[in-house]
């Protein structure tokens, strides 16, 4: 497809797009208005060398195979949170946090064992830039500061480190990744 053809079907949708959507009038100073929803225009990724784009891919992968867990992090601790709200003692949640882990660790320790540390380092950040606040944060939270530290060490042994933070701008790759995912478009 040339790039006249994609011009002109980039157009002919946006009129369609156009034509779907309400036309809004405002009396007050008589104008016509279209309100029209967000659009995402991506290219594709242009690369200098090849290992830049086997660099890309294997990083793509690494992405696509971690955010999802990452996005039931999320949800999991949005729903602990939500559920904490109801018990009153520390004792009532503490039993409730420990029923949580295990059933969280039921679920998909056998996958999370076969994650490779690259994978790691990405799902960490990963859970940062999803939840707000760094895996490091999250144990320390509902374990306390003594199994925080134990797993923070566990992780440095590996070349890990749970207090690390997503930066939008170093990891400008895994953003967009993500983004694309998103989208839809990976």
């Amino acid at each position: 497809m040339t790039i006249s053809t994609r011009m002109k079907t980039l157009i002919i949708s946006l009129l369609i797009t156009i034509k779907s959507f309400a036309v809004h009038y405002n009396p007050l100073d008589s104008t016509y208005y279209i309100t029209l929803p967000t659009c995402d225009i991506v290219s594709d990724r242009v690369f200098k060398t090849s290992k830049e784009k086997a660099d890309w891919n294997i990083l793509k992968a690494n992405v696509k195979r971690v955010y999802p867990y990452s996005i039931y992090v999320k949800m999991k601790l949005a729903e602990m949170d939500a559920q904490l709200a109801f018990y009153k003692t520390q004792k009532e949640r503490s039993s409730f946090i420990t029923k949580s882990e295990k059933e969280l660790i039921s679920s998909f320790e056998s996958e999370i064992k076969k994650l490779t540390v690259t994978q790691g380092k990405i799902l960490v950040k990963l859970i940062d830039r999803e939840t707000n606040s760094s895996s490091y944060q999250i144990i320390k939270e509902r374990r306390g500061i003594v199994p925080s530290m134990l797993w923070q060490g566990v992780s440095l042994m590996f070349g890990g480190n749970l207090k690390v933070k997503y930066n939008k701008e170093s990891d400008k790759n895994i953003e967009d990744i993500v983004n694309l995912i998103e989208l839809g478009l990976l």
